[in-house]
């Protein structure tokens, strides 16, 4: 009997041995995917904050664009501009600011004329 208390014996070592092993890769398994959800949300919270900060930056980037091309064209009006001042006075003698002048002064005279012919037609 003691041979076969001995069987019994290791056996029932075995089985524990076994179930405690079962149960440490089931615990470990837990344990990693715990620590998965973990990383995952961190990563999650990481890659959110990235986009938000590079969201902000091309709208900074977006807006200095945005200025150079205003500031260029702006350039580039003007240059254009005084161009055609240049082949306007070298055609026609004038100079378009002094047209310009002339023009607002004309308006003037204009509204004026108007404001006294209506004072005049309330007589």
């Amino acid at each position: 009997m003691s041979k076969l208390s001995t069987v019994d014996q290791t056996a029932t070592q075995i089985v524990e041995c076994g179930e405690s092993m079962t149960r440490n890769i089931w615990l470990a398994g837990l344990g990693m995917y715990s620590r998965s959800v973990e990383e995952a949300q961190s990563i999650n919270h990481k890659t959110n904050r990235m986009f938000d900060e590079l969201v902000e930056r091309g709208k900074e980037v977006e807006q200095a664009a945005k200025d150079k091309i205003d500031l260029t064209r702006d350039k580039t009006a003007d240059h254009l501009e005084d161009q055609l001042n240049d082949v306007m006075y070298r055609v026609s003698g004038i100079d378009r600011t002094k047209l310009d002048r002339l023009d607002d002064k004309i308006e003037k005279l204009t509204t004026i004329v108007e404001a006294m012919l209506e004072q005049q037609a309330k007589k």
